[in-house]
């Protein structure tokens, strides 16, 4: 009995133990000294705005602190004030501050706001210059012009393919089909390959743009839809507001574009091509085209073709226009859409719609 008892508080003792031990090791919630008084979160302001910074410490005097932005970072005592042109790109902002306290201890906080653009985009006229025949099965994803030939990914569980045609005569020069599986999606060329996004398996193909081999794979994490090549990178749209510049060796990010107007972003962005520099985007569900800054993400204008292709009189399945092809020969546009039986030959009547307004480096 007695050494049922001692076993009993040595137990005891053991629980009490392991409960101090778990309450040392627990870490300690950590109280911040400093806050951002100004902005508040999530406040909204414009391009050439000013944005009036303020620290305030709730306990040792703030010696100085330094705002880190993208380009640089600025020491300042309590107060400071920027311009919103500091920032570089319209959408999302984060700043973040390091107060340092009398005691040399440094403290990180940070704060989020947005910046819109101040005017409405730019609308662009446009006048046709052909009507052009179109597969009326193609549920058109990506459509792009290289060396006179028209590359074309068509959609639909079961029924995707990769196509390229003649311009002038639409006759067919090579086709593949896709894996059932796989839902085709946007695409674009760099380095002499085919690069193909899918719509929600979370991976994209690569082919040779002549036999069209598949001679790669890639992955990313969200869903699939515009795909377009600017410079040494690819540029690429999930059907957000977002645009994602990809190292096109391995399609890891290298920045994210955030598009915006004046009345804030811009979501169902989908197939992209770059012309003169300008990011022109489809915008799922709308008959229009949008231009949009490459720097900045500022939407600068805005095509509408609500009355390129009278729907009213056609009897057949039809859907959302989608497909933008750049001829850098003739400096037209080549615009369809998924199961339109023509694509339209326009010809940009603004001749300045390239320039940018701000932010053009």
């Amino acid at each position: 009995m007695k050494s049922n008892k001692i076993l009993f508080f040595s137990l005891l003792i053991l629980l009490s133990c392991d409960n101090n031990i778990e309450k040392k090791n627990k870490s300690p919630r950590i109280k911040s000294f400093t806050k951002i008084i100004s902005p508040s979160s999530n406040s909204i302001f414009r391009e050439n705005d000013s944005i009036n910074i303020e620290v305030k410490s709730y306990s040792e005097k703030i010696l100085k602190s330094t705002l880190i932005l993208r380009s640089d970072t600025l020491i300042f005592q309590d107060k400071i004030k920027i311009s919103t042109n500091r920032f570089m790109q319209f959408g999302k902002q984060r700043i973040i501050i390091e107060n340092e306290l009398l005691d040399k201890k440094v403290e990180s906080i940070s704060k989020t706001f947005y910046i819109y653009p101040s005017n409405k985009p730019s609308d662009i006229n446009y006048k046709v210059l052909k009507i052009l025949p179109h597969n009326k099965d193609n549920y058109t994803q990506g459509l792009l012009i290289h060396e006179n030939n028209l590359f074309e990914s068509s959609g639909q569980y079961g029924k995707s393919f990769l196509r390229k045609s003649s311009i002038s005569d639409n006759s067919t020069l090579n086709k593949i089909m896709i894996e059932d599986n796989y839902f085709a999606e946007g695409i674009t060329i760099y380095d002499n390959k085919l690069f193909m996004l899918t719509w929600k398996s979370n991976k994209g193909f690569i082919y040779d743009i002549n036999s069209f081999k598949k001679i790669g794979e890639f992955n990313y994490q969200t869903e699939g839809w515009g795909l377009s090549t600017y410079q040494n990178q690819l540029l690429m749209s999930d059907g957000s507001e977002k645009i994602y510049f990809r190292n096109p060796q391995d399609f890891d990010i290298i920045k994210t574009l955030e598009v915006y107007d004046n009345n804030g972003k811009v979501e169902n962005i989908n197939e992209l091509e770059i012309i003169n520099n300008k990011l022109f985007c489809n915008v799922y569900g709308e008959d229009i085209i949008l231009i949009v800054n490459i720097n900045s993400g500022k939407v600068e204008g805005k095509l509408n073709l609500e009355n390129l292709f009278n729907k009213n009189n056609y009897n057949d399945k039809i859907d959302v226009m989608n497909g933008i092809a750049y001829n850098n020969k003739t400096n037209s546009i080549l615009v369809t859409g998924k199961w339109w039986p023509s694509m339209y030959e326009i010809e940009i009547l603004n001749k300045n719609y390239y320039e940018s307004k701000w932010y053009n480096k």
